[in-house]
């Protein structure tokens, strides 16, 4: 399997193929999981494909997810049913309604070659596959899932709602109560994106997967407390945190109408999602190098303080003269411009005369 498909982050998909990363199963499966560029068929036969060829494993118990004794059961029996006009034994039709093929399939891939291979052809309007998997519920046949498509095979909807109870429910947002620790490429001070929350770039502080040598390395003291906790903390989080834990902190530049520009410090979800940014920085956004410099690795290369807040007031103050001319120019005659002192540049027709 190619598992790098599903990793979103260009680098950090590069980086672990570099250092060539061994993936566990719950890794690969979580990956997978995760991905918000892969469609659900392909997290099926990503899935199935697990099943098939790697070993099976278990996971214990966490905060948020229950243990999983077998992850073959756990990612497994699939039915499915058409929605189409049924005749009643006078020949004549009644109404729409959901009418099952009556085959259970033990995987996906084989449910769906059944389907294309006997049934494409036929005039259904909508087609609903039933996985039931699940393991560990009181009453077997209300352990399902529902997918809905229209008759190009295109995904329209995802159902759990009224079909599983709480413990079910748990179930299926079993890969939420997940938290991996994988390798990134990023140090602190790289200029970032993460396009999931935002388009704007801002600079990296810290990812919560750092110990103690990865945090003195990225220049904290070792004399920080987040430095003295950083193992305790990673632990913590591989036995009990979740997706919500995935978390990483940096420094983006905002504006509101009262303040201006100003520079926010915030944690962030999630660092799979992370990636150098590479286009050029405009505006205030300039600002963001200063910053990363003032937090740089290499010490050769820090900025001083002062030169970091004189080098950030010459961006903010530029970008705001900039947008204010901007203003002047559309909003006011060229008479009003020269009367207040401005230079005007004259139109290219009225030069030639």
């Amino acid at each position: 399997m190619d598992i790098y498909q599903f990793i979103d982050s260009r680098d950090i998909r590069n980086y672990l193929q570099d250092i060539k990363y061994k993936f566990t199963v719950p890794e690969t499966a979580f990956l997978i999981y995760m991905s918000r560029r892969a469609t659900l068929n392909e997290k099926l036969d990503a899935w199935q494909e697990i099943i098939d060829t790697m070993p099976d494993c278990s996971m214990g118990e966490r905060i948020n997810m229950v243990e999983i004794p077998s992850f073959r059961k756990f990612l497994t029996v699939y039915t499915y049913s058409f929605y189409e006009e049924e005749g009643n034994w006078t020949g004549s039709v009644r109404e729409f309604e959901w009418v099952e093929e009556g085959k259970v399939f033990l995987d996906y891939q084989t449910a769906l070659s059944h389907l294309k291979k006997n049934y494409l052809q036929d005039s259904f309007e909508r087609l609903r596959f039933i996985k039931q998997y699940f393991s560990g519920a009181e009453d077997e046949s209300e352990k399902k899932l529902t997918i809905e498509m229209n008759h190009d095979l295109e995904l329209l909807s995802v159902d759990e709602q009224g079909v599983l109870n709480d413990s079910q429910t748990d179930l299926f947002l079993t890969f939420d109560g997940m938290w991996f620790a994988f390798p990134t490429p990023f140090r602190r001070g790289d200029i970032l994106i993460n396009r999931v929350i935002s388009e704007k770039p801002f600079v990296l502080n810290d990812i919560r997967t750092w110990e103690s040598k990865e945090m003195l390395e990225n220049g904290y003291s070792a004399a920080d407390g987040m430095v003295k906790n950083a193992e305790r903390t990673v632990e913590r989080l591989m036995k009990n945190g979740d997706t919500s834990d995935m978390n990483y902190s940096g420094c983006y530049i905002g504006e509101d109408a009262r303040n201006g520009f100003y520079i926010f410090s915030e944690v962030f979800w999630n660092y799979l999602y992370l990636e150098r940014y590479t286009q050029p920085l405009k505006g205030e956004q300039r600002a963001l190098t200063a910053i990363g410099s003032n937090l740089s690795t290499n010490r050769e290369k820090r900025i001083s303080e002062e030169l970091l807040c004189n080098t950030v007031h010459y961006y903010f103050m530029e970008e705001h003269c900039r947008r204010n001319r901007e203003l002047i120019e559309r909003e006011y005659t060229s008479e009003g411009k020269k009367l207040a002192g401005l230079e005007v540049s004259e139109p290219e027709e009225r030069k030639r005369f």
